[in-house]
């Protein structure tokens, strides 16, 4: 004998939390991490980038060759992708602040 059970399911209804979260586009806990994620990384960024800047200007002085100069670029752009996209961060933690 085979029988079969069918399930009627009823759309769901968002309860009061729910419509909250919805609303609410970052919760409190995860801009506070992303302002701890901000500060950890941007101190250092900033170091490599001051050095970066920093060993330009003596390698072009000293005339270093144009490899060295080169890498000293390639560090420096990548500081400043690395600062965007914190940037970008900052910008949405600071998206559930703003009414």
């Amino acid at each position: 004998m085979t029988s079969s059970i069918t399930v009627l399911s009823q759309p769901h209804e968002p309860s009061p939390m729910n419509a909250k979260e919805t609303t609410d586009p970052l919760p409190d806990e995860a801009r506070e991490a992303l302002s701890k994620v901000y500060h950890d990384l941007n101190n250092p960024l900033s170091i490599i980038s001051g050095n970066a800047q920093f060993l330009l200007e003596i390698s072009r002085d000293a005339d270093l060759d144009d490899a060295f100069i080169t890498s000293v670029e390639d560090i420096r752009e990548a500081a400043d992708r690395m600062s965007e996209a914190l940037r970008r961060l900052t910008e949405i933690r600071q998206a559930g602040t703003e009414e």
